[in-house]
């Protein structure tokens, strides 16, 4: 995690079609699940790659099973779901293209 906060940070602004704030319910996960999320944000937080905000705008954590060597799913991957937010998010004219 020390090597993450070497990186470079930059403040963007995403594009919104409307202004109305983005609201998403949380998602239902397990004590043992609340306990790695709050364990990743102080991790995140103590690099200084995340800061708290006081915004509207909420999104909506899950709990993804990483694979791990031997090949089971027991390991836990913490994911954000932007979904909402890309339907609010206007589509660029000129999208990338496909490399041949």
């Amino acid at each position: 995690m020390k090597d993450l906060a070497r990186c470079k940070t930059i403040q963007f602004f995403i594009d919104l079609t409307n202004e109305t704030p983005i609201y998403q319910r949380k998602h239902r996960l397990s004590k043992h699940e609340w306990e790695l999320v709050d364990e990743r944000c102080k991790e995140l937080h103590e690099a200084a790659l995340i800061q708290p905000l006081n915004l509207d705008f909420t999104i909506a954590i899950v709990m993804l099973g990483k694979k791990d060597l031997v090949g089971l799913w027991i390991e836990k991957r913490m994911c954000e779901d932007y979904r909402p937010l890309n339907l609010v998010t206007p589509h660029d004219k000129y999208p990338m293209p496909i490399p041949e």
